[in-house]
């Protein structure tokens, strides 16, 4: 049909059933029969089920529907579902008080490259992958017509932070520096190195899930984000030793094996900690990196990854392979089984 406004324009539109209309165009930008053809595209794409939105559905913005129905779904999938749906949601910024039936590939790339100035390529990626799942869903609910983040190919990930450990030399300082001290921070370094327990484990440990009698050992139990299994982790004579010295020369009593100076929890230790690692001339070594330096002693005394697995509490094995290329002799052993006896 033409349609001709009270101030003289004329548009072309169709009319898509009793109570829908859709304008094609404007009569000065398309001709007659142009418009009929853009017509038959409207109404082949309607059969295909890509007509216009039923009622006012696509004018919900986005942070309400990713905070309304969709969080709920969320939290019926998985437990972590709507921890992970506010942290996208602080991550659209502005974003979310777009309508779902405004967005747009451009509007999304938009999104992408500010968001890339500020955290890390995988981050974006993570969270490109959770919107992309949402507005899949709302298009299943038909409440948008296509999914633009569907479009948006991933960046690729840069290569895995590699290791950082002690070397020999390294080890030999830092065993000088810490023989006779038995302070919060030299037993703090000594138990990481010696069990692999992550930052947040060694601040919160407590003395009754300490046990220095035989079998010594420690009980890990669920740690904040890091909800895998309980773990029970041996100890070794050196950590025995620092434990049992800091056990009877610590000042205060706590329930907590490193409590602060306050009598609370552990918040950070770096002042100490760069004052011991100056002491022993090492650089570009932090507290995190004591998982790494324990990870990589166990593959090269040939223990299994999957002991090393669950001695480190990671989920899958995939998490505990980067540490497989420091097995001694692998390449060598593999290419000399093929030597005629």
């Amino acid at each position: 049909m033409l349609r001709v406004n009270p101030t003289g324009s004329k548009s072309w539109y169709i009319q898509l059933d009793r109570n829908h209309k859709q304008k094609i165009a404007d009569v000065s930008v398309l001709t007659a029969s142009v418009a009929r053809y853009r017509a038959k595209d409207i109404l082949a794409g309607r059969a295909l089920g890509r007509g216009p939105l039923p009622g006012n559905a696509g004018k919900v913005s986005l942070g309400k529907f990713l905070e309304g129905r969709y969080s709920q779904l969320k939290k019926r999938q998985s437990r972590y579902g709507q921890r992970d749906l506010r942290r996208l949601h602080a991550a659209l910024g502005p974003l979310t008080e777009e309508r779902l039936e405004n967005l747009s590939l451009s509007k999304l790339e938009r999104w992408r490259l500010k968001r890339e100035r500020r955290v890390n390529p995988a981050t974006v990626n993570r969270e490109l992958s959770m919107l992309r799942t949402a507005l899949a869903q709302a298009c299943k609910w038909q409440l948008l017509l296509d999914n633009p983040a569907a479009k948006i190919k991933l960046r690729k990930s840069p290569p895995p932070r590699q290791p950082r450990f002690l070397t020999p030399a390294e080890r030999e300082r830092l065993c000088r520096v810490l023989a006779g001290r038995s302070d919060r921070v030299s037993t703090l370094l000594q138990l990481a190195l010696n069990t692999g327990l992550r930052r947040n484990e060694l601040f919160a440990l407590r003395w009754k899930d300490v046990f220095l009698g035989p079998n010594p050992s420690i009980v890990i139990h669920k740690t904040g984000r890091f909800q895998n299994a309980r773990r029970k982790i041996a100890l070794n004579r050196s950590a025995v030793e620092a434990l049992t010295a800091w056990q009877s020369n610590r000042r205060k009593r706590s329930y907590l094996v490193f409590p602060a100076p306050s009598g609370g929890q552990l918040k950070s230790i770096n002042t100490a900690w760069k004052r011991l690692m100056n002491e022993a001339g090492i650089r570009g070594f932090s507290l995190n990196n004591c998982r790494d330096d324990f990870a990589v002693r166990l593959v090269q005394a040939k223990i299994p990854l999957s002991q090393v697995r669950d001695l480190l509490g990671h989920s899958s094995i995939a998490l505990t392979e980067r540490y497989a290329a420091f097995t001694p002799g692998k390449c060598q052993d593999a290419v000399a089984c093929l030597d005629p006896r």
